[in-house]
């Protein structure tokens, strides 16, 4: 041992280690939670906020379609949704965006029939049959969109998920107001809309960390 090695210093700076390491631990959950919470907020708090007004088109965000063509309960309140702002006079036309899932047919087929049930005019439905994620729903329905100069729309999906949509339709590059369908179970039981809240908070943080065109 070096001359002059104060032994109960090093003891006592060793035993303030765990200390440490214990402070820094708690001081990154509270960052990390603290984000959490406040992330949260601002999707819920949108989810609540319906920017309903008229717009060129309505796009329907795709969801899950059930074993023997039968559609998902998000998917049957968003529809519902765009049904009803289409006969409360918001917009001309629908665009009906989601591919081929677990289940057939594609979700914008499924869309579609339901519309049609309903008394939708097949003519003024535009399908969109080949995403497989929010951005590529909602970048099919910006092709859709420049091919009938159509510069606005509302975009119908469950509450939780609107503050990611909008930002995306923002990065396409077209004006987008939320209409979220609060009929939706995920958002009218309590503890699927936690579930899929908190979800979507880490699926938004990936989108702003990969920038645009990721594909969740």
């Amino acid at each position: 041992m070096p001359r002059g090695y104060d032994t109960s210093r090093a003891q006592r700076s060793r035993r303030k280690l765990p200390y440490l390491f214990a402070g820094i631990l708690l001081g990154l959950v509270l960052i990390f939670a603290t984000c959490f919470a406040v992330t949260y907020r601002s999707i819920d708090e949108l989810g609540h906020r319906d920017g309903t007004r008229s717009a060129d088109v309505i796009i329907v965000l795709g969801a899950a379609v059930w074993p023997e063509q039968q559609p998902g309960p998000s998917l049957k309140a968003r529809t519902e949704r765009a049904i009803e702002l289409y006969r409360d006079g918001h917009a001309s036309h629908l665009i009906l965006s989601g591919g081929l899932g677990r289940h057939p047919p594609e979700e914008a087929e499924v869309m579609r029939r339901l519309a049609v049930e309903a008394g939708i005019p097949s003519e003024v439905l535009f399908l969109e049959k080949e995403s497989h994620s929010t951005w590529e729903n909602l970048l099919g329905a910006s092709e859709i969109m420049q091919q009938q100069r159509w510069d606005t729309a509302l975009v119908v999906s469950d509450p939780f998920h609107m503050r990611r949509s909008l930002l995306m339709a923002e990065d396409i590059g077209f004006t987008a107001y939320a209409s979220p369908a609060q009929d939706s179970p995920n958002h009218s039981i309590l503890s699927r809309r936690l579930f899929y809240t908190s979800r979507e908070v880490f699926a938004l943080w990936w989108y702003l960390i990969q920038g645009v065109g990721n594909t969740i």
